[in-house]
């Protein structure tokens, strides 16, 4: 897979749980340092990573390069186009990096078909636990607002679709942050089973939702790692959920009415940063 574009650290920090350990180890080394990397050859590297070089490489092919050198000077470039526009390193940077990094490596074909899909359904469950609940509320209720039927399932997942349900016209949403449970998993390894198709919102890659996704959206890992604000850490998958109202609103008139009845703006950072005030506050 190619990510020689303007998103290739973006990417490592979300594909890297899809890894190898030894290759998952490299990519964290990578995304935490990646001045040192530009800077030192593949044996520096390979030893400071405690690894071999032929990992080292290994790891560069996994992301489409043929080797470490032409992945230095992916790196390099992409690392020269950022720093033009370098913010402070406080809570507020940190939420706008992960809403910049989300918006910047969303497909918009697969959006756009996702969109189409929405369009058609007439009942929408979403299902969410833990830190993506928020997200899940926020999509649930901007859904609502523009004429559909959407319901949050936290619980009793495997009764929340009925059997008798037109299951062309019946659609899930799942919102995964950092937690699922078995409970909501088996659901909807079940609803697959009955034909029902999957939206997944996931932050970074989470392989075993992915399977079962028709389609899978992805916000971005912030940067931070374990140290990183819980603001930043929901911030982006707001983002990838706004696009997505977005995107349907842009398939018929009555969705862009409903929304400026209900409000001026969904999303701001402003907006955003308060909601999740209030929900980690609480």
């Amino acid at each position: 897979m190619s990510q020689t574009g303007s998103n290739l650290l973006i990417n490592i920090r979300n594909e890297a749980s899809g890894l190898s350990p030894i290759l998952e180890k490299v990519g964290r080394f990578i995304t935490e340092n990646p001045d040192f990397v530009m800077r030192h050859t593949i044996t520096e590297l390979a030893d400071s990573i405690d690894t071999s070089e032929g990992s080292i490489t290994r790891f560069c092919r996994a992301f489409g390069f043929k080797g470490f050198s032409d992945f230095r000077t992916a790196l390099a470039l992409e690392q020269g186009a950022a720093r033009s526009d370098e913010r402070s390193d406080d809570e507020t940077s940190a939420v706008l990096a992960s809403i910049r990094d989300s918006n910047a490596i969303i497909d918009s074909i697969e959006l756009q078909a996702i969109a189409s899909w929405l369009n058609q359904l007439g009942n929408i469950a979403i299902y969410a636990v833990g830190t993506a609940v928020p997200v899940a509320l926020f999509l649930q209720m901007h859904l609502v607002q523009m004429g559909k039927i959407a319901s949050f399932i936290d619980r009793s997942y495997p009764t929340a679709i009925s059997p008798l349900a037109d299951n062309q016209k019946t659609g899930i949403i799942v919102i995964h942050t950092e937690q699922t449970s078995t409970d909501m998993m088996q659901a909807l390894s079940l609803a697959k089973e009955q034909g029902i198709k999957i939206l997944s919102l996931t932050r970074g890659s989470f392989v075993q939702l992915n399977r079962l996704s028709d389609w899978n959206l992805q916000a971005a890992v912030a940067l931070q790692g374990d140290g990183e604000s819980g603001f930043a850490e929901i911030a982006g998958a707001m983002m990838v959920a706004d696009r997505i109202l977005s995107a349907l609103a842009e398939q018929d008139e009555r969705y862009i009415q409903c929304r400026k009845a209900h409000q001026k703006r969904i999303f701001s950072i402003e907006s955003v940063t308060n909601k999740l005030s209030e929900y980690f506050m609480s």
